[in-house]
């Protein structure tokens, strides 16, 4: 049976003028020589995910150096629920404005239209650094995997920030209280949905967790005061938000009870991520995303990204991860200058030579 990411084709993005790939298996290996470009592969299926990637990079920086006009483009041929689809990316600057526009099946969309039908997980050694030494790279990776469990986070979480953009403008230009309660208010509410749809993600992520073994790495879940004590939580993140208006000259919104942040640690026997090493780290990060992908599998597109899978991995933990995405019916794209053993191991396996 056909992968349902069927292939792409690349326009001026990064260092492929123009480049097309076709997908016939279920797995894929992009071998070749360090800056080739396999990690631009990957990332342009990143994009199947709201965003910019999973390198967060600026738009400007996708644009192909040697061509003048200043657009590129990806294009994604799939299948979802029997029927056959097209979706471009298109990045451009138009009077002096980058923009990033969807479009599914020649029609616009909004991005979060995307999780409706895609939910990727990816591994980099660049995703491994920040997840161990920044938090907040750790709960946006969390808040990302929650939105394919509830979609309407993702509105709820621009919404939240754009409100928060918007009352710290008014603070440094206005003393209108009435306008600042009125904010303060769909705040508040806002902020409410945010911690129910966490709550709810949590807890049948963790009655999944306690029914099926873990693969590769056991983990523990420890869940942030917001979601384990929510009405103490939310009663002091009205106070906060009250307490923010009161502040003189700066007006910086520093509330120490945020939604946006309220998500859980995972630790390895009590162990921080941070204390374990690079080996144990990278197993504990897999395991993680792996079995979040199992829970969330549900009629939606799968894709696992892991760029240069070879590194801090032996052949038994690279042929788990391979068997487990197989079990559960991922389409997984895999990056690494070394194929010799993954040639003869690996069922459904397509190898393309990238140079």
């Amino acid at each position: 049976m056909p992968p349902p990411l069927k292939g792409l084709q690349l326009s001026n993005y990064r260092n492929f003028i123009n480049k097309k790939e076709i997908f016939n298996f279920e797995h894929t290996l992009f071998k070749g020589k360090n800056a080739v470009g396999k990690t631009n592969l990957l990332e342009s299926i990143s994009f199947l995910c709201p965003g910019t990637g999973f390198r967060k990079d600026v738009i400007q920086n996708f644009i192909y150096k040697k061509q003048e006009e200043l657009k590129t483009s990806i294009t994604f041929d799939f299948v979802h629920e029997d029927l056959e689809n097209h979706l471009t990316v298109m990045m451009s600057n138009k009077d002096e404005r980058w923009t990033k526009q969807y479009f599914l099946n020649d029609k616009k969309v909004q991005q979060q239209k995307l999780l409706n039908i895609f939910q990727l997980f990816w591994l980099t050694e660049t995703d491994k650094v920040y997840f161990i030494k920044d938090a907040q790279y750790q709960r946006n990776t969390i808040n990302r995997i929650i939105c394919y469990f509830d979609p309407k986070l993702f509105s709820f979480l621009s919404k939240y920030t754009i409100l928060r953009r918007e009352k710290r403008r008014i603070l440094q230009s206005s003393k209108d209280i009435s306008w600042l309660v009125s904010l303060d208010k769909q705040l508040f509410d806002i902020g409410s949905a945010i911690i129910e749809i966490k709550k709810k993600f949590l807890f049948e992520y963790q009655n999944f967790v306690s029914d099926n073994n873990i693969l590769f790495f056991d983990f523990e879940i420890n869940p942030s005061f917001g979601l384990t004590q929510t009405d103490r939580f939310l009663e002091k993140f009205q106070k906060d938000l009250s307490d923010e208006n009161q502040w003189p000259n700066d007006h910086k919104l520093q509330s120490k009870h945020d939604p946006k942040k309220s998500v859980f640690e995972i630790t390895h026997n009590q162990k921080n991520i941070s204390q374990l090493s690079s080996a144990q780290s990278k197993m504990l990060i897999l395991s993680f995303l792996l079995s979040c992908a199992k829970f969330l599998n549900r009629n939606k597109i799968t894709i696992f990204l892991i760029d240069e899978i070879f590194d801090n991995f032996d052949m038994i933990n690279i042929e788990k991860v391979i068997q487990y995405c197989a079990e559960n019916k991922f389409q997984t794209f895999f990056s690494s200058t070394d194929n010799f053993t993954l040639q003869r191991n690996i069922d459904n396996l397509e190898i393309k030579e990238i140079s």
